[in-house]
């Protein structure tokens, strides 16, 4: 099939992780970033943009007319839309240029939805990793919407070998590679007097909090953030409290590395993981601290939990799985010679200014 992908594509970002996935399946992939000013002038620039597209819907949509273009160049199989601020409008213009199938796969909670663009975008189905999401539009909206959480991608969620310089630059008692907030910041500040790394980039200015000493300000990805999760005794999985059924990439992305985590518990997890026996889970702050104390004490216990989550992430959470999954549901069939010429690209990614 053609693919084509709209989504932010940066190393182990979600559409890069579909895109990859998919041609890893033999399939022609396009991916177009609508916003791929952060690569080149940075998060700042990034931020202040969208603030101006917002205000200016105009331009929001200008901005997103390579979509557009890219579908009537490709003539896709299937659009599969990866974010949440592609306009109404602009997804009714790639469905007049091509027969494709039109899809949104969701990787955010629900307070991340912002304008609500996708409830009112003419899709032919609907994707969200939180089971809640799914239910309650299917039942109050009449969507065509399914529960299919996110995952690993065997690619570079594997287990590695660390050298000794790496086990230095990366080793600690925790672990996380997380974006930082109140609430997030609060639940880890418990572990501030711990040996603590809380890997990614873009510390909030407004943050007061004596985790910034344990905030490398490095984003980890893809094979290096396996390393960095290789390098620890316990990656502490807080999830956002806007998480309600669901579970976060994380989750797949320490399992599919091989590391033992602790995770938040939540409704859809117990079909995923067995919990206790793959994932350790809490529900409350001291049972977190209780459970850390435990299992940095006990290193056999603590590999043994992650070998079992590691096969269980290969065998059945992959994105390869998932997207077969997806393209059952769309009735789209695998089946079709792969395309050619100026159509086969290879994960081609079209960035669009």
């Amino acid at each position: 099939m053609r693919i084509l992908v709209s989504g932010r594509i940066y190393p182990d970002s979600f559409a890069r992780n579909i895109a990859v996935a998919a041609e890893g399946l033999g399939h022609s992939v396009l991916a177009v970033d609508p916003w791929p000013v952060r690569r080149r002038l940075g998060y700042t620039a990034e931020i202040l943009g969208e603030y101006l597209a917002r205000a200016l819907p105009p331009l929001e949509r200008l901005r997103q007319q390579g979509l557009v273009r890219a579908a009537d160049r490709l003539q896709p199989d299937l659009v599969l839309i990866t974010h949440g601020t592609l306009d109404p409008d602009v997804v009714h213009q790639v469905r007049t240029v091509t027969g494709a199938r039109l899809a949104a796969w969701y990787p955010d909670s629900l307070a991340n939805l912002g304008r609500q663009y996708l409830l009112a975008s003419d899709l032919d189905a609907w994707f969200f990793k939180d089971p809640y999401l799914a239910e309650l539009f299917r039942a109050k909206l009449g969507l065509n919407s399914f529960y299919l959480p996110e995952a690993c991608n065997p690619r570079w969620h594997h287990r590695v070998d660390l050298t000794d310089a790496e086990r230095r630059k990366y080793g600690c008692d925790l672990a996380s590679a997380c974006s930082m907030y109140h609430y997030r910041a609060r639940m880890l500040e418990m572990f501030a007097n711990y040996d603590l790394k809380v890997w990614g980039t873009g510390f909030p200015f407004w943050l007061r909090s004596p985790l910034r000493d344990r905030y490398p300000d490095h984003y980890v990805a893809e094979l290096e953030k396996c390393k960095a999760f290789a390098a620890a005794k316990i990656i502490l999985n807080t999830m956002h409290c806007s998480e309600i059924g669901g579970v976060n990439c994380r989750l797949f992305e320490a399992a599919g590395c091989g590391t033992f985590q602790i995770a938040d518990w939540k409704p859809a997890l117990p079909d995923l993981f067995e919990p206790e026996r793959e994932i350790v889970t809490f529900r409350a702050r001291e049972e977190l601290r209780e459970k850390v104390d435990y299992y940095l004490a006990r290193p056999e216990e603590r590999q043994a939990i992650a070998d079992r989550a590691y096969a269980r992430a290969h065998r059945e959470h992959t994105y390869e799985i998932r997207l077969r999954r997806m393209f059952e549901l769309l009735g789209l069939s695998e089946a079709r010679p792969a395309a050619s010429g100026a159509h086969a690209s290879r994960a081609e990614t079209l960035a669009i200014a």
